[in-house]
């Protein structure tokens, strides 16, 4: 097992690791939708998370760079919102990819919302692609898979998700040994998932401070002592990310 974490830009890193012949069993990831997120409304804002990159419009551009970094016989898991779901289904398409399922995250917990006027949100959507004939490495997967949400006090990346959440989706469509990239890595609790799995691992973040922890959660995933630094809870006025456009 081996992880490589890549601090920068994915539309810039990920043709990299093409041009140094790096391919890949499954791209785990959850980008940007393009809803503006902000987490922790019901709090200080000096103590809220700072927004997440690439969020004014849903983040598909690096759809073809994961289609090219997939090997033949490879899949995509991408995570999505209700309503933005058909616009990434379309991307994950056009890209190149078949797509095959959706998969639900059922959180067990619902979140917050209009309280007057919509369903307490208890899921996420997750698009299910292949790239060729793709065999799953085990018993076939149900398109439903719980796992309690994280709650807001315990987050360091706002839209983090739970390791037993990944690994459960590691094991779903790799195998032991196989390699898995998430090329927008945020608290990297895919990385996480990999290393407890046995799976190779490749994440790119472009945030450092999201890199520093994701390096010390792995490290403490592989056996070595080490602390996780201090998260971010800072209201940002003015942006920490710069911005790709799709």
């Amino acid at each position: 097992m081996s992880y490589e974490i890549i601090n920068g830009d994915c539309l810039i890193e990920m043709p990299k690791l093409i041009e140094r012949g790096v391919s890949v069993d499954a791209v785990i990831t959850d980008p940007s939708y393009g809803i503006d997120y902000q987490s922790a409304w019901r709090i200080d804002s000096r103590a809220r998370l700072p927004k997440i990159a690439n969020d004014k419009k849903p983040f598909i551009a690096w759809l073809p760079d994961a289609f090219k970094v997939t090997r033949e016989g490879g899949c995509l898991l991408c995570f999505c919102r209700w309503d933005v779901q058909e616009d990434f289904k379309k991307a994950i398409g056009l890209a190149g990819f078949d797509v095959k399922s959706q998969v639900i995250w059922d959180r067990e917990s619902h979140g917050m919302g209009d309280l007057e006027s919509q369903f307490a949100p208890q899921h996420d959507v997750i698009w299910f692609a292949t790239k060729g004939k793709f065999k799953f490495p085990g018993a076939r997967p149900k398109s439903i898979v719980s796992s309690l949400r994280i709650c807001g006090d315990d987050l360091y990346h706002p839209n983090e998700k739970p390791v037993d959440l990944m690994r459960q989706l590691v094991r779903a469509v790799t195998s032991k040994g196989d390699a898995v990239l998430d090329c927008c890595s945020g608290s990297f609790s895919t990385g996480e998932a990999c290393v407890i799995e046995n799976r190779d691992f490749y994440g790119i973040e472009l945030e450092e401070c999201y890199c520093r922890y994701g390096e010390a959660r792995m490290k403490r995933a592989s056996g070595i002592a080490c602390d996780l630094p201090r998260r971010v809870t800072r209201q940002i006025e003015t942006p920490l990310f710069q911005e790709n456009l799709a």
